[in-house]
């Protein structure tokens, strides 16, 4: 559940989605569940709220905790770890795991927990006029970027909590017993939200009064743009400072006032006019909602209307996260001559990320339409049941019915995802709605991006980068990546990503604050932010350093070529091999498309390391162990070489390193369409029989420092699991394909000559 932001409703989803699904390393004891939630009615938020608010349920909590002997150090998360000392009302242990914290005010929810607590030891009664003073004198007495960071952490929704809650439930419910890694869950999200509970509607009221001492907020301007589309908008002004300011914009499908309001504040106490504006029939606007296709277009009026204002000075800078990534590369195929920069981090794009990777329809966040067109604001109910959704993926999988029979098997219509299945190749829609080859020329504006190994949405950040440098070979663009998932891009990265834990350079990270920083060193010649020392700026996992370099191109040629050799070894594993091969062979793998009792291509992600290497039907190559220490940094270029008896196939692989002790690190995982690699615009089909070139496209970036010793495993294979189109081969539309369609297995071979590109180079 953690601290959940509406405006990175994202970062929610993504740790919804890992929470559900995470494996886990803990030993194989289990333990009874309370019988509170194993009887418990859990189909709508009030039921999980009635379960949260039983004292019975509570106690049962303390003595599971007791059978299993649960301690702060069963836990991995510093965040979870505060949670279990505060569960345990251990204010003491609490106060000190808060204050080695990079960012101790992030956990003031916590520090306001441990006062009232102390203050009111009766857990049921508290003396809410003392929570009042309380909070009166620590806010007040705050500077206004220390009073941004408390409001960060109170940015937090009980409902939203509570919805979160139901899921959980009802994911624990199905299992036999919980293991302690369940029991953690269990403890932390249900003490975080209690903590919220007793202190979150005090501070928000306190704090928006000590906002309007210092701010001028508007939180309800409606902009009329000169389409005749009236767009809604919070504009927030630093009191303090008088004259014209450039502004802070971000332009979001994200409605949520209470949240506008803390960024755009955050904005203000770094000196501009924080201004968040919502895309078309979002909020106050009368018109109707319309994702991604007119962004462009009324980012732009939006433009017009700020510098037009009398408290601007002309300038404008954009920013912000997935969407909103988004928006700022369509209103950049515009240009407006008053945006100076922009700053998108883990930008996404529809073609390159969600709903589409690599021209193949993928299901996570299937639901997000539902999401951002059911109300003005946002359906977060859409998102409460991670299991009901996996389900019905599962569902239609098993099925074998045609991927656009998706919305009938879940049972509701869902018109956005069916028109976006007409568009499968980068047609007119898409380039009407993004710069497009030579537009991005035009770009010739500093621009930030930020994004993170994790980030099922780098593929499309960094795409945006390579296609502006492709068209734009002078173009003034900077890149930052670490080892951060969609949601800690976008913000302050948590002490785990699952079951690793960062360097601790790695936590230097807060992308707004450098998104501010960058706004500051364009707009004002000031310093600029301390981790961009050149174009690409990478955290290199496991040497706790950060690495800088002038071109992600060139990073990525500094690499060692491989080949597939054909030769297995005891293990059934062939080999990477240095050497091109003298002859020509092939490896055949035969997949039984229709067969929807098994699976192919399953990405190993989660849990991050594992103690061997997971199990899968793809092929395992894998390098000789490395003979001195090693830098991989960058992303896996080359083509495979493939013949298939269909005519068309989608291929992926997933990328490990595994240490001379035997750890088993996931690194990144690819999928793509066969047909489509030469050209993401033209479909053209495979001959069958016939051997071709694929070239990989859009692979994800990593970086990590490997010891001597270390091997590197690529298991390739074909795309055929849930998370996905089954691509069946037959050339039709792959949204209409059905099992009926893959009588006759895939047959492809893998030959020798398919050459990779590793970025490894020794480690200086």
């Amino acid at each position: 559940m953690r601290q959940i932001q509406p405006s990175m409703i994202m970062a929610f989803i993504v740790l919804i989605i890992q929470a559900l699904i995470a494996g886990n390393a803990w030993s194989s004891e289990t333990y009874q569940k309370p019988a509170s939630l194993a009887g418990a009615k859990m189909e709508q938020r009030a039921d999980a709220y009635h379960l949260l608010q039983s004292d019975l349920f509570r106690q049962e909590l303390n003595d599971l905790i007791k059978r299993a002997k649960l301690t702060v150090d069963d836990a991995s998360r510093d965040d979870d770890k505060i949670a279990i000392a505060s569960f345990l009302g251990d204010f003491q242990q609490t106060h000190g795991l808060i204050a080695k914290q990079k960012n101790p005010l992030g956990y003031f929810h916590y520090s306001s927990h441990i006062w009232l607590s102390q203050a009111t030891p009766d857990r049921g009664q508290y003396d809410a006029k003392a929570l009042h003073e309380f909070m009166t004198r620590k806010l007040g007495a705050f500077s206004n970027e220390d009073l941004y960071r408390v409001s960060y952490c109170l940015g937090w929704s009980l409902e939203m909590g509570q919805d979160y809650m139901l899921g959980l439930f009802k994911k624990l419910q199905s299992n036999a017993t919980l293991n302690k890694n369940d029991i953690v869950k269990l403890v932390t999200n249900y003490q975080l939200y209690k903590v919220y509970e007793r202190i979150l509607a005090t501070g928000n009221q306190i704090l928006s009064a000590e906002n309007d001492k210092r701010y001028v907020i508007e939180p309800n301007v409606l902009i009329k743009t000169k389409s005749g589309v009236s767009l809604s908008a919070v504009v927030v002004r630093p009191k303090q400072i008088v004259g014209k300011r450039p502004a802070a914009f971000q332009f979001s499908i994200y409605a949520d006032e209470a949240w506008h309001i803390k960024t755009a504040i955050h904005a203000a106490a770094h000196g501009y006019v924080g201004v968040i504006a919502n895309t078309r029939g979002k909020r106050l606007s009368p018109d109707e909602i319309i994702p991604w296709e007119k962004d462009g277009e009324d980012a732009t009026q939006v433009i017009d209307w700020i510098i037009q204002q009398t408290w601007s000075d002309g300038r404008v800078g954009m920013y912000g996260g997935s969407y909103s990534g988004f928006s700022q590369w369509a209103a950049a195929k515009y240009m407006h001559p008053a945006l100076k920069t922009i700053v998108p981090y883990a930008a996404a794009n529809p073609l390159t990320g969600l709903p589409i990777e690599n021209n193949i329809f993928i299901t996570p966040n299937y639901q997000w339409p539902f999401h951002v067109t059911n109300n003005k604001t946002m359906d977060h109910s859409v998102y409460a049941d991670g299991k009901y959704w996996d389900d019905v993926f599962d569902t239609l999988y098993k099925s074998g019915r045609a991927f656009r029979d998706i919305d009938k098997v879940e049972g509701k219509p869902n018109p956005w995802f069916q028109k976006w299945l007409n568009h499968p190749d980068y047609d007119d829609y898409y380039q009407q709605m993004l710069p497009y080859k030579n537009d991005y020329k035009k770009i010739n504006i500093p621009v930030l991006s930020i994004t993170g190994y994790f980030d099922g949405g780098q593929i499309s950040a960094i795409d945006f980068l390579k296609q502006h440098y492709k068209y734009n070979p002078q173009a003034n663009h900077t890149l930052l990546i670490g080892p951060y998932n969609h949601g800690t891009a976008q913000g302050v990265p948590y002490s785990h990503h699952s079951n690793y834990q960062l360097d601790p350079v790695a936590l230097e990270k807060d992308t707004e604050e450098i998104a501010l920083q960058w706004f500051d060193y364009v707009l004002y010649n000031k310093a600029r932010p301390s981790l961009l020392k050149d174009k690409v700026n990478y955290q290199l996992m496991g040497s706790n350093t950060w690495q800088h370099h002038p071109s992600l191109q060139k990073l990525n040629q500094e690499g060692l070529r491989f080949y597939l050799n054909t030769t297995k070894d005891k293990d059934g594993h062939y080999q990477l091999s240095r050497s091109k091969p003298r002859t020509l062979d092939f490896v055949l793998q035969t997949v039984d498309l229709a067969d929807r009792t098994t699976t192919n291509n399953e990405a190993g992600m989660w849990p991050l390391i594992h103690k061997q290497l997971p199990k899968s039907n793809g092929l395992v190559f894998m390098t000789e162990p490395l003979t001195e220490a090693m830098q991989l940094a960058g992303s896996i270029t080359g083509h495979f070489s493939i013949a298939i008896n269909k005519r068309d196939v989608d291929i992926g692989y997933n990328f490990y390193a595994i240490s001379p002790e035997g750890e088993v690190v996931f690194l990144n995982y690819y999928i793509g369409r066969a047909s489509y690699a030469h050209d993401m615009s033209m479909r053209k089909l495979l001959t069958p029989g016939k051997k071709t070139q694929v070239p990989i496209v859009n692979a994800r970036m990593t970086a990590k420092l490997l010891s001597l010793g270390s091997r590197l495993v690529m298991v390739l294979d074909v795309n055929k699991n849930r998370h996905a189109q089954v691509n069946m081969g037959t050339g039709k539309d792959v949204s209409d394909e059905t099992s009926a369609d893959g009588k006759e297995p895939l047959e492809i071979k893998w030959f020798s000559d398919s050459k990779l590109t590793i970025p490894l180079k020794p480690w200086r």
